[in-house]
């Protein structure tokens, strides 16, 4: 009875660290699909360390069902779809200004990056003229020393000013 107890006395520590193994690879195992899954949630939005801004979409204008937003040319600009009347007046104002002007924003520009992958999070930016396509943003990445999947989730505010590398550092994640 006595060496039962030596031997149980002598290996206690090394099974219960066995024990604590054995589960924690079991808990692994189990959630190895969620785990797995969790980048996709970073570009997807869906984290909640991902935080917005104070106001919400409050902050936003209505939108409007008419014709009236901005549209994007392929050369960077934007431009209104007809010339819009300010209130109270009578002149037209034609908005014509270049969002690019020597490989820097001319204004600021408040993008929401969302999407399943790291072709449909940077489709946010190319839909807002901040790069042409997913080729010029990989060559800006790779240029950088980026990796361009690592794309994070979230509501980024660049300002004038910003140059497109320092786009794509911001919104990586890598």
């Amino acid at each position: 009875m006595d060496k039962i107890k030596d031997f149980i006395y002598d290996k206690n520590d090394v099974v219960i660290a066995l024990l604590i193994l054995v589960v924690a690879g079991f808990i692994i195992f189990w959630r190895l699909d969620i785990i797995l899954e969790y980048p996709k949630t970073l570009v997807s939005g869906d984290d909640p360390a991902v935080t917005e801004p104070v106001g919400g979409d409050e902050s936003l204008p209505p939108a409007d069902d008419e014709s009236n937003d901005a549209d994007q040319s392929g050369d960077g600009t934007q431009t209104g779809d007809d010339d819009q009347t300010q209130s109270g007046d009578d002149t037209d104002v034609s908005v014509d200004i270049p969002l690019w002007d020597g490989g820097m924003l001319t204004e600021e520009v408040e993008v929401e990056v969302e999407g399943n992958s790291s072709e449909s999070a940077v489709g946010c930016l190319i839909d807002e003229g901040l790069f042409e396509d997913y080729a010029e943003y990989k060559k800006v990445c790779e240029e950088a020393g980026l990796d361009h999947e690592k794309v994070a989730a979230g509501t980024f505010t660049f300002k004038a000013g910003t140059t497109k590398a320092q786009i794509a550092k911001k919104i990586n994640w890598g």
